[in-house]
């Protein structure tokens, strides 16, 4: 069954997220982007998409008293050595 004010605040959520739309890491961006697409339709919520929002709301609030400059500070690279594969013969 379709639950109507789950979408409405999950869609209240996205329209919150995407103001800050400029301030999201880029991790964060893809997820919004991602997001906005899955509930193009009305859906009923995964409540891990909710958690997900509430989380980038909260995280750009972090951000702010650490002065975290998404353009410049958010690529994250882990550099690792490879190990080389076996060639087969």
């Amino acid at each position: 069954m379709f639950i109507i004010t789950a979408y409405a605040e999950l869609m209240r959520l996205i329209e919150e997220t995407s103001e800050l739309e400029d301030q999201l890491m880029p991790n964060e961006l893809e997820m919004l982007h991602s997001l906005r697409d899955k509930y193009a339709e009305p859906i009923n919520p995964d409540p891990f998409d909710v958690t997900a929002l509430n989380v980038m709301i909260r995280n750009v609030e972090v951000r702010k008293g650490f002065r975290i400059d998404p353009k410049k500070d958010g690529g994250r690279v882990i550099d690792m050595p490879r190990a080389e594969t076996p060639k087969k013969s």
